[in-house]
């Protein structure tokens, strides 16, 4: 549960529970609503809150713990110092928001080695300034005055006892000890009249407590420096013991991983030749450490604003870490640096800050590699965040921005649907015009392991064609004109069977034809390849694809068995039927020439007859061809109607992107 307290920062929403209690206040994280993403890593307004009450003792007679407290971070502003956001007072209680904190005692045992000599290195950096550029002795150095930002920095914090050289008393060191952390005071401190070299005897025990229970060899030089301080930093004589800054020189702040850091932190104080030098080298060298390390103590920096706008920088570091590790690396694209996983947790939240940067350069380079880092986002993420930041880019001046800025919206279209990319006004102006038989083959064919059986033989599939009446006002009957171009069977190789499955085919072609025709005005049915200037339907072939004619009087004969065959029982009707074809068969000898007359390439026009009385052995082989007809179907009267023919509608005024466009 949280509570809404009225103070300088509105929005600000603090948690009932506390992270931290001391002798002196309460720690709280808190939320600033829609303002104030500045503030965290997040990006989600996160803050720490401080509450503190009046306190007893000598040195809190005009200010309470946390009123100094707060009123030191206001005045000394470091990078490595907890960041002073805004304080008030409610009723009896002080309130001081800062940057979001968590206490190094509570992450300490996650980190690495590493991450805690980069750490020692801040602490010891924001001591140099208080010491020599500010002339303040903190007086608390410990765990408990450290605190961790979101990104893995650490910050100098606990700066309630901290006074100038000139009130670094005896006196003042004794009044405070009561509440100073034990094994940092040195015994003897009372005894001692230089009383300047308090810090270095603290720092000495805050880095034997950081790397207790870590092995000397996992820091280079770490074995070393624990040694120095001990014989240095914790000197019986304090005159003999050295200056902080003199520590910053020693080995354990300078190798490798540490001068990387460094040069980060200092980039605009370097020249161009060096940095140059040190960004085309960076990544080589960053390979030889933990990646979890790296990410989380360098992204920040390797993504800062200077490091994005250095042209080589842009060229051999930016790519690199702006895409996961685990992607497929295809030819002429850059592998990535950081695994998915370490990206999402460390690179990913750098990145929702950068989309809030209005610098035209930073986002053009942010838009330029969004194919490759666009999925590590969750579907919230992009529509709350990265969208809107997107929408606002297409409204610029900059055509090159609003040109790359369109492109990658149109990559959030397959993820977020184009209704929460461009808005729900849409309206469907296109028609998909394929023909309808080539694609129900082409989604037949996708399945390779089956083999292609089409469900409708060639007569059942819809006629592309029209069909219009012919220039006489006769109709034609169906019944006959389907049944003339059934082929019968081969002469003496016929069978009651036979027949009766002719008569059937004749009646399933006519009752297809007639229920085909009823839908001639469904557009669905049609292929959108329309004819208009075929005016008939040939049902047969034409005359000269026919090998051979079949006498009149034969026909004749054929129809009247026909007639005589449905008015008959069936014993007179197979004896009639067997004369009759066997009739045929000696009238369709006459008639054949040669067998080679079957062969298409000896087709001809007119054919010359040979004897009479010559036999041939090859008559029963002869096929019975009809004489091929042209039916002329009656025009049927509807519109003609293709989806070729589309007219967007004029009325439909609706506009994607259009609402709230100047908002």
């Amino acid at each position: 549960m949280m509570g809404n307290d009225s103070s300088h920062l509105s929005g600000l929403e603090i948690e009932e529970k506390a992270v931290e209690i001391t002798d002196f206040w309460c720690h709280y994280q808190a939320t600033i609503r829609d303002s104030c993403r500045y503030f965290s890593l997040k990006s989600d307004g996160s803050v720490s809150v401080f509450k503190g009450e009046a306190a007893v003792g000598p040195l809190w007679a005009i200010s309470t713990p946390l009123e100094k407290f707060s009123n030191n971070l206001l005045k000394y502003r470091h990078p490595c110092i907890v960041r002073y956001i805004s304080a008030w007072q409610q009723r009896s209680t002080l309130h001081l928001a800062t940057e979001y904190v968590q206490p190094l005692s509570q992450v300490l045992n996650g980190l690495t080695p590493l991450q805690i000599c980069i750490g020692l290195n801040n602490i010891l950096r924001a001591l140099v300034f208080l010491h020599d550029q500010a002339g303040m002795s903190h007086n608390n150095i410990s765990i408990s005055a450290i605190y961790v930002t979101g990104d893995g920095q650490w910050k100098l914090g606990g700066l309630q006892y901290m006074c100038s050289f000139s009130e670094l008393t005896p006196a003042y060191l004794k009044h405070a000890r009561i509440h100073r952390y034990d094994k940092a005071v040195d015994p003897d401190e009372e005894l001692y009249e230089i009383t300047s070299k308090v810090d270095q005897y603290s720092f000495a025990v805050l880095v034997d407590d950081v790397f207790k229970n870590r092995k000397d060899e996992e820091v280079p030089h770490l074995k070393e420096f624990k040694k120095y301080c001990r014989d240095s930093l914790q000197h019986h004589d304090p005159a003999k013991r050295p200056n902080l800054s003199d520590v910053l020189q020693h080995s354990f702040f300078n190798h490798e991983f540490i001068t990387i850091y460094k040069f980060l932190n200092f980039l605009p104080l370097k020249s161009e030749e060096e940095k140059c030098e040190f960004f085309s080298n960076i990544l080589d060298s960053l390979k030889c450490y933990d990646e979890e390390t790296v990410a989380k103590q360098l992204s920040g920096l390797l993504l800062s604003r200077l490091t994005m706008l250095d042209q080589t920088a842009r060229r051999d570091v930016i790519p690199f870490i702006l895409k996961p590790k685990n992607e497929r690396v295809q030819n002429g694209e850059h592998p990535g640096f950081f695994s998915l996983t370490v990206f999402k947790e460390h690179v990913k939240p750098r990145l929702m800050q950068l989309f809030g940067v209005r610098d035209s350069q930073i986002r053009l380079l942010l838009l330029a590699h969004f194919s490759k880092f666009v999925h590590v986002f969750s579907q919230e993420e992009l529509s709350q965040h990265i969208l809107p930041e997107l929408l606002l880019g297409i409204k610029d001046t900059d055509d090159n921005l609003v040109a790359a800025t369109l492109i990658c919206l149109s990559e959030l279209v397959p993820i977020l649907g184009a209704d929460t990319v461009i808005g729900v006004k849409r309206s469907k102006f296109f028609t998909d015009g394929r023909p309808n038989s080539k694609t129900k083959l082409q989604a037949t064919h996708r399945t390779p392991e089956k083999l292609f059986i089409p469900e409708k033989s060639l007569r059942d599939l819809p006629c592309s064609e029209d069909i219009y009446e012919s220039n006489d006002s006769e109709v034609v009957n169906f019944e006959n004109a389907i049944s003339m171009n059934i082929r019968p069977t081969p002469v003496g190789g016929e069978s009651l069977e036979d027949d009766v499955r002719i008569k059937d085919t004749n009646i399933k072609i006519e009752q297809d034809v007639t229920i085909r025709e009823t839908k001639i005005d469904s557009e669905e049915d049609w292929s959108d390849w329309e004819n208009t200037n075929n005016r008939q339907l040939t049902l047969s072939t034409t005359p000269e694809t026919t090998l051979h004619s079949i006498d009149n009087e034969f026909i004749n004969k054929i129809a009247d068995f026909k007639v005589d065959n449905e008015n008959s029982d069936t014993k007179e009707n197979s004896s009639k039927r067997k004369t009759l074809l066997q009739k045929a068969a000696i009238e369709a000898k006459k008639h054949i020439v040669d067998i080679s007359e079957l062969d298409i390439k000896n087709q001809k026009a007119d054919y010359s007859k040979k004897s009479v009385d010559e036999f041939d052995f090859f008559a029963d082989m002869m096929p019975v061809i009809e004489k091929p007809t042209v039916v002329n179907i009656d025009h049927v009267t509807h519109d003609i109607s293709s989806k070729l023919n589309f007219i967007p509608d004029d009325a439909d005024d609706n506009e994607g992107w259009g609402e709230n466009w100047n908002d």
